[in-house]
């Protein structure tokens, strides 16, 4: 987000069949700026319109995955969502990108 780090993951869990990856989320510096906007997602609850208010509301906020190396991530989906543990995130991406598929560590 304009160079600020919103957090990092290992993408631990992945799925390459369905090309969704997904791990623990480590909120970074920037994290309490984006924070509303993911709880958008996860108070939509299929409801149409607040997707659609969390999508664009997401966009302008212009993430960008990157590897460990720097190296940009192109996603189709990219949300924040609490965990099952009490205060973890979960970062979940679906992706076609080969980097996720061929490289160990996105961050």
């Amino acid at each position: 987000m304009s160079g600020v780090i919103v957090g990092r993951s290992e993408l631990e869990h992945r799925d390459s069949t369905q090309r969704l990856a997904s791990g623990e989320f480590r909120p970074g510096l920037g994290y309490d700026l984006t924070q509303p906007i993911f709880a958008l997602y996860e108070r939509a609850a299929g409801d149409a319109d607040a997707l659609s208010r969390y999508r664009k509301a997401r966009e302008a906020l212009r993430l960008e995955l990157t590897d460990s190396s720097g190296k940009r991530v192109t996603v189709r989906e990219l949300h924040i969502r609490s965990g099952s543990a009490e205060k973890s995130l979960v970062l979940e991406i679906e992706t076609d990108d080969p980097l996720i598929w061929t490289a160990s560590t996105p961050s």
